[in-house]
């Protein structure tokens, strides 16, 4: 299956559901600990003296736990201007003209908005922001490059003392939205800087909001009866809001206020389709039958990575089916998020043959949000003598 199947496949399982019930967490989620700078903006100028704003800040996530868990951050800042977008085709709200305008009790300035993605811009932009907010700008272009290079691979040792305040060997600088999600995992103890990079933020903003996703554990399991627990999606986005005074004339000047940060719970529908669960075993399967040809043949590593890239084929997205799978299940089949698709073969082949075996006769526990086998004998069904 494509990374396109797969993603939609994984959005499914992300669909906005009512809020359940509280009970008592029973096992412990994992989280990485986040901390940002404030957003400014950089004013690039090109060769022909063209000018382009764009805003950017840097942020570590750490790990503090005891085990390696998957990077799923995902950033985005929210835009809040005037009325002046009521009629823009690409607003967030389908229609505010008709709900938001009436709403006498939200501020004008509240009323419309637009989100922005956390991008991957051009090289030489990039490593220009990054050369001004490391300022290292007055050298020579060459040694710039070579400083920034050096800061994304990272720590190959113990850094020395002026760098050792809270760094350590296997830490990293700059990561660019496609770098950190190439490091797929984070280490128990190690520590990332990324670089968020927002390009045509409406310089009218009077409010901005960065929503930052992916720093806990989308399954939370409670204790439903004495003997059973219930599985719980949600996901826990940080929500930082900022306020600029003054018109947008000049913005680089003014100065951006910190008013708030809050935590966002968003439950999200659990993978209650017995066609979501299959998509998602099928896709395990399909991208493991492409590693044993490759293996087989014994396709170098680098043509390997240009095919998975051909493929759209990613061990991340990969991971986090074989983590649903077994979850939604609650059986252990033994899938091992820390592995390769090949270390997995065992434990893939397993959750094959589960399925096999099992899918007609799953049914949805919506009391413990759980796949469960139905042994019931279905009309004119002979019981097997084994």
């Amino acid at each position: 299956m494509r990374k396109s199947g797969v993603t939609a496949v994984l959005a499914i399982a992300a669909l906005c559901a009512f809020a359940s019930p509280a009970f008592a967490q029973t096992k412990d989620r994992w989280r990485v600990l986040y901390e940002q700078d404030k957003p400014q903006i950089y004013t690039y100028r090109d060769a022909l003296d063209h000018r382009e704003n764009y805003w950017f800040f840097t942020y570590t996530i750490t790990n503090p736990g005891e085990e390696t868990v998957p990077i799923l951050t995902d950033l985005m800042m929210y835009v809040e201007v005037g009325k002046d977008l009521q009629n823009d085709v690409r607003k967030v709200d389908p229609d505010p003209t008709k709900s938001k305008r009436a709403d006498v009790t939200k501020a004008e300035v509240l009323k419309f908005g637009r989100f922005v993605s956390n991008v991957v811009v051009p090289k030489d932009v990039e490593y220009k922001i990054i050369a001004y907010h490391a300022k290292i700008g007055n050298r020579s272009e060459g040694i710039i490059n070579e400083s920034i290079e050096e800061f994304k691979k990272g720590f190959t040792e113990e850094p020395a003392q002026e760098w050792a305040q809270g760094w350590h060997k296997g830490d990293r600088w700059y990561l660019n939205p496609r770098e950190m999600r190439m490091q797929k995992h984070i280490k128990p103890g190690q520590k990332l800087m990324g670089m968020a990079i927002f390009r045509d933020v409406d310089p009218r903003a009077r409010r901005i909001e960065v929503h930052v996703s992916g720093l806990y554990d989308i399954f939370r399991i409670e204790q439903y009866t004495e003997d059973e627990t219930k599985l719980v999606y949600e996901n826990r986005v940080l929500k930082k809001v900022y306020e600029y005074p003054g018109d947008e004339f000049e913005r680089e000047k003014d100065v951006l206020y910190e008013r708030k940060s809050e935590w966002v719970i968003k439950p999200i529908g659990p993978v209650a389709s017995k066609e979501t669960l299959g998509a998602l075993v099928m896709s395990l399967v399909n991208r493991l039958k492409m590693e044993e040809e490759w293996e087989k043949q014994q396709v170098p590593a680098p043509d390997r990575d240009k095919a998975r890239a051909k493929e759209n084929l990613n061990s991340l997205d990969m991971n986090i089916a074989g983590r649903i799978v077994q979850q939604a299940t609650g059986v252990n089949f033994g899938y091992d998020t820390d592995k390769t698709t090949l270390e997995n073969q065992a434990a893939i082949w397993r959750i094959h043959e589960w399925w096999l075996k099992w899918k007609s006769k799953l049914v949805f526990n919506e009391a413990t949000g759980r796949f469960a086998v139905n042994d019931e004998l279905l009309p004119g069904e002979v019981k097997d003598p084994k």
